[in-house]
């Protein structure tokens, strides 16, 4: 295995189904709550990234990803994002939290010192 230290954050993913609600908002209505949400979510703007998804698979629109040093900043993103703007017309349909791993030439190295 390898070492787990302070180098490697969490990574979390949010795997998000829009609401037909939300579609029926229009282009407009969509901008409209968009950016208050995404002025909530400012800071967190460095922990957050997405995935929007296109007929590949009808389970999800967009995957939210997180990455943090702690799960408490996870929770706190995550909880951030689900009490947002938008957070009528989401809903989180999967979601996994995990660590990253140092890259394979790392591990070997901190194991053969």
């Amino acid at each position: 295995m390898h070492p787990l230290d302070d180098k490697n954050p969490y990574i979390a993913m949010m795997f998000l189904k829009m609401s037909k609600e939300y579609w029926g908002l229009g282009r407009d209505g969509i901008r409209k709550i968009s950016v208050p949400h995404a002025k909530e979510l400012t800071p967190y703007s460095e922990m957050l990234t997405h995935v929007v998804c296109s007929s590949f698979d009808a389970r999800y629109d967009q995957v939210t990803v997180i990455r943090a040093d702690s799960l408490e900043k996870i929770h706190e993103a995550a909880t951030a994002f689900k009490l947002g703007a938008k957070a009528q017309y989401i809903d989180v349909v999967d979601s996994i939290v995990g660590i990253k791993a140092p890259a394979r030439g790392r591990a070997a190295a901190a194991k053969a010192s």
